[in-house]
């Protein structure tokens, strides 16, 4: 989000670079003369002046006596932050190859460093290490970095277990300190984009947060540390959340810059000749449409819509956000009884909507509820509004046109920008509640973990009613500067590789089912042009994640979130290789690693103890940071029940591996109880699914009562299921799957088609209501 103050490109590239440089020659030549006194006022001017650095816990160092710090390095300056953020004096141990690089003998003078000379052999590195405890012994606050190297992605490397040897050669008892350092991740000493210093700065200050943790005992492990700076930084990342802008604001401020104002910025392809807003345009039309709206909707908080994702819903969830309404994007797909369930829970008095549109879509919602046309606003706006607007989008500032023009200096990050109600799966959908807080950090997060920028350019194919397509689909793409090309239904394949392809479009967000139909009916070349393809809401299967790279020459990766997350929680990204050494950020089969400012933890969902379970254990997933949710409209003991502590359960069973990626072995819900064992309902599904040999979804498992076993599996199949019955549970019998798994014969019941919501998920509640309907018809057994 935007700093305080501002220093442009174009100001840093007008400097005289050979007075710079001059300058710099001198500098380092004093430097290498006096580093005491040339250097460490230098530390003090860049930690107040370039960076804006904010410090918490520093209380949590112990005045006195030994401090082993452990760190994760983020950027090639976390020395000197966190030489100014701790209260006492700091050794670091600093792995090297060489002494011949003059910086870096620079740096090990005026530090007072402990070298690790990498190439020395074991000898050298245990002498080191016996160097380091006895500095320990002497009462010194030393910092360790526990990854093998700088991050290149900006996620946590494996830790290393080399703090752990040092702590057990000190012959007294020392605390470990874990210390996380917060949003350096894109400044000019970090690898984002793939190179450091040679780039210039996003901007001036630059906010880095330092957090010291509570001290640990000396024989905490490495994968514990490692997990305490994960929740370091989700505790950063909420009490920092303060410095965001809420995005509408952030939107309002951007569009009207010099060099954004006229480049694309929505892009619809629903109209017969595709339109193309530039920033400037897409401003002016959200003023005049929140002008028009005040007009029709009076003092109504709660305001409803009913639009396809295409620029008039962008437009429209713009322009609400502008008049500081809580928007309720009412879900299409759903039936017309969870739509009014969602009216009478927000009670809903208004409903935005387009004539053309509802010829598609009807609605009816009865007389309390005022029906308003967008066709209607272009008769209502005058050509002197438009004129008089345009105006004052093209000479005023933006923090002119947020404060005073649209009146938004009262808008609050705490204030509640959407009610998004869950898809209702498996139950009556619930109002989830996001704050503007909610909503900007995790586009915030998104931005800095799957790293678009301006020049990318996303397909928006999913519904602002779901919570995936309202934060990444509608605002991401406004944070970053970039263009997002709307088009209303993703179930049309054909049309969205012709328009992938047309606009060359780098982002696309997804889901596994949608992947089926593009492979069947899109060409090779469609998707070329996709740099980032991120699938969420369901599993997708590394079968599928081949045959579509194999096709497109795009591999899709996995993602993870939740309604009442904002959504996201975690996502797979390219592998990085930067000098050399790779860095994995992608697992096949898993949902990725946490986002910047999320943690996670597993728990034993039988006894629910608030004491996370090892790494490597199946549990119950929690999810803490400043995504989760505000909570259920109108339900507080719901709201109780699910975020303990900060920490939202997921209902997901999961496991996190010592790297930090996270599997998903199941949802709780999604788990039958057969004599006393519980049956992974999923994990029955996919191993029928790779038996058939399909990327297509043919079948659905659910689990109805039973009276002799306590329930028992049911599968609905499509007639297009490649083998018989006999045939396939035959199979399944040499998997080695248990035979409490494997349903009967007498379970299998074809059905003309398996009930999909509008994302694309399978319907649960409606396979459990079909697989009730026809096990009744079978008898309890």
């Amino acid at each position: 989000m935007p700093p305080i103050a501002y220093i442009t490109e174009a100001e840093l590239q007008s400097a005289d670079l050979g007075v710079v440089a001059a300058a710099f020659v001198v500098y380092f030549v004093l430097a290498s003369i006096w580093p005491a006194i040339i250097v460490k006022p230098t530390w003090w001017i860049v930690t107040h002046t370039l960076y804006r650095l904010r410090i918490f816990q520093k209380q949590n160092v112990p005045r006195s006596g030994p401090a082993l710090l452990v760190c994760n390095p983020v950027s090639y300056v976390d020395w000197m932050l966190i030489r100014a953020a701790c209260p006492r004096r700091v050794r670091f141990v600093t792995w090297v190859d060489n002494k011949k690089n003059f910086w870096l003998r620079l740096f090990l003078r005026v530090t007072n460093s402990i070298p690790i000379d990498a190439s020395g052999g074991p000898r050298l590195i245990a002498a080191a290490q016996r160097t380091i405890g006895d500095a320990l012994d002497r009462g010194e606050v030393v910092c360790i970095f526990a990854e093998s190297r700088t991050t290149s992605d900006g996620t946590l490397l494996p830790f290393q277990q080399n703090f752990e040897r040092v702590l057990k050669l000190s012959t007294i008892s020392v605390p470990v300190i874990p210390l996380c350092i917060s949003q350096i991740w894109g400044s000019i000493f970090s690898y984002r984009g793939g190179r450091i210093i040679w780039k210039w700065p996003t901007q001036i200050p630059y906010p880095v947060a330092v957090m010291f943790g509570e001290a640990l005992p000396a024989t905490v492990t490495s994968a514990e540390v490692r997990q305490q700076i994960q929740e370091l930084s989700a505790e950063t990342a909420i009490l920092d959340s303060g410095r965001s802008r809420p995005v509408h604001r952030h939107f309002a401020r951007n569009a009207v810059r010099y060099r954004q104002m006229f480049r694309p910025c929505l892009i619809d392809t629903t109209s017969p000749k595709p339109r193309t807003l530039s920033y400037a345009k897409s401003l002016v039309g959200s003023i005049l449409i929140a002008r028009w709206l005040k007009t029709q909707l009076g003092t109504e908080k709660h305001v409803g819509t009913w639009l396809p994702s295409s620029v008039g819903g962008a437009l429209a969830n713009i322009a609400l956000a502008f008049l500081g309404r809580t928007t309720v994007n009412l879900n299409y797909t759903a039936g017309i009884d969870a739509t009014r369930s969602a009216v009478t829970q927000t009670g809903l008095k208004a409903v935005v909507t387009s004539q053309r549109f509802l010829g598609r879509m009807p609605l009816d919602l009865g007389d309390d509820v005022k029906l308003i046309h967008l066709e209607d606003a272009a008769g209502a706006i005058g050509k002197w509004q438009r004129i008089r607007t345009f105006l004052t989008v093209l000479l005023l500032p933006g923090w002119m046109i947020d404060r005073w023009v649209l009146g938004m200096g009262r808008h609050s990050l705490d204030d509640i920008a959407t009610i998004i109600f869950s898809s209702g799966s498996t139950g009556e959908p619930k109002g989830v509640m996001l704050s503007h807080r909610n909503i900007a950090s995790n586009a915030e997060s998104i931005v800095a973990h799957v790293d678009v920028d301006h020049h990318d350019r996303v397909l928006g194919v999913l519904p602002f009613f779901h919570s995936f397509g309202y934060t990444v689909a509608l605002w991401m793409p406004l944070v970053i500067s970039g263009s997002v090309v709307y088009h209303p239904d993703p179930r049309q394949a054909k049309e969205i590789g012709d328009i992938c392809k047309t606009h060359q479009c780098t982002v696309l967000l997804s889901t596994g089912t949608f992947l089926r139909f593009y492979l069947r009916r899109c060409e090779p070349d469609d998707f070329r042009t996709l740099r980032i393809l991120i699938c969420g809401a369901e599993k997708l299967p590394t079968s599928l994640t081949k045959e579509f790279e194999a096709k497109f020459g795009v591999l899709p990766t996995e993602g993870y979130g939740c309604t009442e997350l904002s959504p996201v929680v975690s996502a797979n990204i390219a592998d990085q290789e930067i000098a050399g050494t790779r860095q994995v950020g992608n697992k096949l089969g898993t949902i990725g690693q946490p986002i910047p400012g999320v943690a996670v933890r597993t728990y034993d969902p039988d006894t629910m103890t608030m004491t996370p379970l090892p790494l490597g254990q199946e549990g119950l997933l929690f999810v803490k940071g400043p995504n989760v949710m505000v909570g259920y409209l109108g339900k507080p003991q719901q709201t109780a029940r699910v975020v303990l502590d900060g920490w939202y359960n997921t209902g997901d069973m999961a496991r996190v591996d010592e790297d930090g990626f996270i599997s998903i072995t199941g949802r709780l819900s999604r788990f039958a109880k057969i004599g006393g064992e519980m049956v992974p309902l999923e994990k029955v599904e996919e191993d029928m699914h790779t038996i058939l040999e399909t990327t297509d979804r043919v079948l659905a498992v659910s689990a109805v009562p039973d009276e002799r076993k306590g329930e028992r599996l049911v599968v609905l199949h499509l007639a297009t299921m490649t083998l018989t019955v006999d045939a396939l549970t035959t199979k399944l019998c040499t998997t080695g799957m248990p035979n409490l798994w494997i349903p009967s014969d007498r379970d299998f019941h074809l059905v003309v088609e398996l009930p999909l919501r509008g994302t694309g998920k399978l319907d649960l509640r409606k396979v459990k209501e079909m697989a009730l309907t026809v096990g009744k018809e079978k008898g309890s057994g």
